[in-house]
C-alpha cells in the first residue's frame, strides 16, 4: 500500500477511489476500538463505517505533521466517547418498551401486593427492635448513620439488629412453608 499521505493527497485532489485503501488499512484497527470500548460487536460494522465517514470528510483538516492513523484513531476514540455519553443520557427506546410492557401487568402486581402483604404478615412476628430497624432500612431507605440517629443507638448495634432481623425473618419465612421466591 502507498504512504497514507499520498493517498490522502490523491483523494483531496478529487480521487475519491483510494480513500478505499485507507479504509482497508484500518478497517480493522478501528472495529477492534470500537469492539473494545463499546462493547457491542452487532454495531462495530456501522459505527466504523459512520467514522470513516467523518475522516472522509475532516481529510481537509488532517495536518501532515502528525501521523494519519493516530489523527484516525482519535476521531473515532471521540466518538465512541460521544456514543458512550449519548447513552448514558438515554435508555434505548427498545428496553424502555420491555420494561413497560413487562412491569405493570396485573398478574405480576396482585403478586407483588400479595408478597408485601406475606412479607409484613412475617415481619410483625419479629421482636419491635428487630422490626423496627428492618423497616427503616429497606421500607425507608435510611442509611446505618440515619438509623442510628432516629433510634439513638450506636451503629454496631444497627448493624447487629440488622443481621440478626434478616436472620429471623429468613426463618420465619422458611418456617411458613412460603420460603423460596423472596431474598434476605
Amino acid at each position: 500500500m502507498q504512504d497514507d499521505r499520498l493517498i490522502i493527497e490523491e483523494v483531496l485532489q478529487g480521487n475519491k477511489e483510494a480513500y478505499s485503501q485507507i479504509i482497508q488499512k484500518y478497517n480493522k484497527r478501528v472495529r477492534l476500538l470500537i469492539r473494545k470500548m463499546i462493547g457491542q460487536p452487532h454495531l462495530e460494522q456501522d459505527m466504523a463505517q459512520e467514522i470513516f465517514i467523518k475522516v472522509y470528510y475532516h481529510l481537509g483538516d488532517y495536518s501532515k505533521s502528525y501521523e494519519f492513523g493516530a489523527w484516525l484513531y482519535r476521531i473515532a476514540t471521540n466518538y465512541c466517547f460521544d456514543e458512550l455519553r449519548n447513552r448514558k443520557r438515554s435508555i434505548p427506546v427498545a428496553e424502555a418498551e420491555i420494561e413497560l410492557a413487562t412491569s405493570h401487568t396485573p398478574e405480576l402486581e396482585y403478586l407483588a401486593k400479595e408478597q408485601k402483604v406475606f412479607l409484613q404478615n412475617r415481619m410483625m412476628t419479629l421482636e419491635s427492635k428487630y422490626r423496627v430497624v428492618l423497616e427503616l432500612r429497606y421500607l425507608q431507605f435510611l442509611s446505618y448513620e440515619e438509623i442510628s440517629e432516629e433510634l439513638g443507638v450506636p451503629i454496631s448495634t444497627v448493624r447487629t439488629r440488622l443481621s440478626r432481623g434478616r436472620a429471623k425473618l429468613k426463618n420465619a419465612i422458611t418456617n411458613s412453608g412460603k420460603g423460596g421466591d423472596l431474598y434476605l
